[in-house]
């Protein structure tokens, strides 16, 4: 049996957001899909952000009867031409809701990433689950239908969840979607699945961590939930990164951190027909 124990036996606080039932696969959930963004060229880096939109219409994201809200957090980019795309792509599809809110500060990518939690702890009572996404990431066809279908069965399990994996998991008995990792191995946030009500205990600790965005987050969670050890994840990965690296500056040699289990842009997993 796994080792990770995914309810802690102190703060009740968390059976607020861990109540380890499945949601009715006919209940409509309302998703709020968030992704910080920023003006590569601006960081002697290449912009992607173009190319992880193409993935989301291929997967049909833009398609979907989902029901969710598409919100981009600008980390102050000086020029904004990067996000000019999506006017082809509002033309195409008049009914997809995309909203850009930009930072004040300029390039403030920790600042910004505190902005997102600030935005889903004011508009928890509008969703069900907010979907954290990277601006530099492929999905898989159907991606909104298997994550709504995954995170019924699945995402009541554990404080938080994910669908991208690039780091250790281990199997659950009769379980054939989902795994088990230790919260302390988590990074990468291509597609973190969280309550809105999570995002009050996130921000309470989240400026007094240094580190990148994912480690914040993480250390967050554990400082404030300190008997929790494990996290459900989807098998296999919905999502995959890029790859250009996980860092966007200049000169960076390492091409970025990978799921090995990505099940591929060009194919559909079926969760909505399995769990």
């Amino acid at each position: 049996m796994p080792k990770y124990r995914i309810v802690p036996r102190i703060n009740p606080e968390t059976y607020k957001i861990i109540t380890k039932k499945r949601i009715p696969k006919d209940k409509e959930l309302r998703y709020l899909l968030i992704i910080p963004c920023v003006n590569r060229e601006e960081r002697s880096a290449i912009n992607i952000i173009e190319r992880t939109f193409e993935s989301f219409e291929n997967g049909g994201l833009f398609t979907t009867t989902i029901k969710f809200d598409l919100l981009l957090l600008e980390s102050g980019s000086n020029n904004l031409s990067y996000l000019y795309f999506l006017n082809n792509i509002l033309k195409k599809y008049p009914d997809l809701n995309v909203q850009i809110s930009k930072s004040p500060v300029p390039l403030d990518a920790y600042g910004n990433t505190y902005r997102m939690f600030y935005y889903i702890a004011k508009n928890a009572s509008k969703y069900d689950f907010v979907i954290w996404m990277d601006d530099d990431v492929y999905v898989c066809k159907k991606f909104m239908e298997n994550t709504d279908a995954w995170i019924k069965r699945y995402a009541n399990y554990s404080l938080f969840s994910s669908l991208y994996v690039p780091y250790k998991s281990v199997l659950i008995r009769n379980e054939k979607h989902c795994q088990l990792s230790d919260i302390s191995t988590f990074y990468g946030t291509c597609c973190v699945v969280l309550k809105p009500a999570l995002a009050k205990y996130v921000l309470a600790n989240f400026m007094n961590f240094t580190g990148y965005p994912d480690w914040r987050f993480r250390k967050s969670i554990m400082s404030y939930f300190p008997g929790i050890n494990g996290i459900v994840v989807s098998y296999p990965s919905l999502v995959q990164h890029i790859g250009i690296g996980s860092s966007i500056y200049k000169n960076k040699i390492t091409t970025g951190h990978r799921a090995r289990n990505f099940i591929g842009e060009d194919k559909d997993p079926r969760y909505y027909k399995q769990l």
